[in-house]
């Protein structure tokens, strides 16, 4: 049935044209639509990929004890902290001290008597004797009579005593060799029995010793230099020569024998200064 009619034909175009229009703008719309969907494609397509380093691997979780402590198990107590070590005290180190070794004793030091400063030199042999085993026998029977020095010391193995006589001298005194001969000891010993200085048997094997010779009666010089501490050592022959000689130092020996002489001589009678003291 036709509703525009025989006259209505060119109304129904015109009533028929907003239509077409609606279609041909959705037309529009749709290829634009497609348009610009087509553009966004390419353009995510053609965009340079970020160069980077690949992201790390997840670590795996740890995997639980096999066996988990117990709930009702009590955690250990911890363990104290060790006491603190004490500090150690400064390494000792030696004194730093100068002291003079050689006594540099004068004759000065001895109220410059030439006779105290070779007593003093007696005594020196004395003691550097009797530590070597030697017991000294009686030799002086007056103060410039009789032998410097008369010593015994047993033999090892031997059955018997070796005897040594000792003239000592100091410093620059002179050694008269007649003093030391043996006919000069032979009446030492006879006037040194006769005062009863040793039994009639001593007198008489120190006499026998000296006649044999030097295998068990020998004859020495010492000569003390008490500037230096050095002493030397001669051995001496029939008439008293000297032979051959030796030297060693006794230095600090020499000054600690003065030093012990000057508290003994406290009124400085022999020495030349008194001991020091407090008031």
């Amino acid at each position: 049935m036709n509703t525009c009619g025989d006259g209505g034909a060119s109304s129904c175009v015109v009533s028929s044209i907003p239509l077409i229009v609606g279609l041909l703008l959705l037309v529009v719309l749709a290829l634009l639509a497609w348009r610009f969907y087509l553009a966004r494609s390419e353009a995510g397509a053609s965009a340079p990929k970020p160069v980077g380093k690949p992201a790390p691997a997840p670590k795996p979780a740890a995997k639980p004890d096999a066996k988990p402590a117990a709930p009702a198990t009590p955690a250990p107590a911890p363990k104290p902290a060790p006491p603190a070590e004490p500090k150690a005290p400064p390494k000792p180190s030696p004194l730093l001290v100068k002291f003079s070794d050689p006594p540099d004793l004068k004759l000065s030091h001895f109220k410059g008597d030439t006779r105290i400063q070779n007593d003093f030199a007696d005594l020196m042999t004395s003691t550097i004797l009797s530590s070597q085993g030697w017991k000294q026998l009686p030799s002086r029977y007056h103060r410039d009579r009789g032998i410097g020095g008369l010593f015994l010391r047993e033999v090892r193995g031997g059955g018997g005593y070796e005897c040594l006589a000792v003239e000592s001298a100091s410093n620059g005194t002179n050694y008269d060799p007649a003093s030391m001969a043996d006919t000069k000891l032979a009446a030492d010993i006879a006037q040194l029995y006769e005062l009863g200085a040793f039994p009639k048997q001593t007198a008489e094997e120190l006499m026998r010793g000296l006649h044999q010779g030097s295998s068990f009666f020998r004859k020495e010089l010492w000569r003390h230099d008490l500037s230096s501490g050095l002493t030397t050592i001669s051995e001496l022959g029939r008439k008293g020569e000297k032979g051959r000689s030796l030297t060693r130092s006794n230095a600090r020996l020499m000054a600690a024998l003065y030093l012990s002489l000057t508290s003994f001589d406290r009124d400085a009678v022999y020495l030349g200064q008194a001991p020091l003291e407090g008031e």
